[in-house]
């Protein structure tokens, strides 16, 4: 694929870990997290991202990808889709060989990228604890892909009672996550699903269990 050399994207951090979130949770992958968002959830852990940034080339991007050994990129945030190149991006990735993970607040349409399969989307349902509740773009649940799944970070009982009638409003064919917010009980959380029978998989945010609330993790 050409790339012009002012192609670029504004990126906050470029690290290698494990994905810590999600249906992917556990597999090694190059983040690369990009710098803005368009949204203001109340517990954001990311808001580094807000300003700053630096703009680094799709070449040099390229390098990046290309010398990890690992099979996945999780293109993250801030929020991805605000970059004019994101699309660039994932289809360099794709001739580079890699699966990208895209993680998206789900206020931007995600058809275009629904179109590319090496592209799996973790999209957010905003509950009421993020003050973000009203963003989604409601389409884009139309473009979701069986390898796709949609995540609700949860706080509280509001935010519980409010995903599950997401869900029963809205019958989807894609997996559905339960996240709780970092310092909710997991248990809770579980014992919630169990007892009252929600068709929703229950995890933690890994990377945070295992080297604590920081970057670059």
């Amino acid at each position: 694929m050409g790339l012009r050399n002012l192609d670029s994207l504004l990126i906050t951090e470029i690290f290698q870990s494990i994905q810590g979130e999600g249906r992917y949770i556990g597999i090694p992958m190059l983040f690369v997290r990009t710098n803005r968002c368009n949204l203001r959830c109340r517990w954001c852990d990311s808001t580094y991202t807000f300003q700053g940034g630096n703009e680094v080339t799709l070449q040099e991007l390229a390098g990046r990808v290309k010398e990890y050994g690992h099979e996945w990129v999780c293109f993250t945030g801030g929020e991805p889709l605000l970059q004019r190149e994101a699309l660039q991006f994932v289809d360099l990735a794709h001739d580079l060989g890699k699966n990208v993970l895209l993680e998206t607040g789900g206020s931007l349409s995600v058809k275009e990228m629904a179109r590319r399969d090496s592209v799996y989307i973790d999209m957010d349902i905003k509950t009421p604890s993020s003050g973000e509740e009203n963003s989604l773009l409601k389409e884009n649940l139309n473009y979701l892909r069986e390898q796709d799944y949609i995540k609700f970070v949860i706080s509280d009982k509001n935010d519980l009672e409010y995903s599950i009638r997401f869900l029963q409003d809205n019958r989807l064919n894609v997996e559905a996550l339960f996240q709780p917010a970092w310092g909710t009980s997991l248990q809770w959380i579980a014992e919630e699903v169990l007892g009252r029978g929600i068709n929703a998989r229950v995890l933690p945010q890994l990377h945070k269990i295992i080297w604590g609330e920081r970057r670059g993790v």
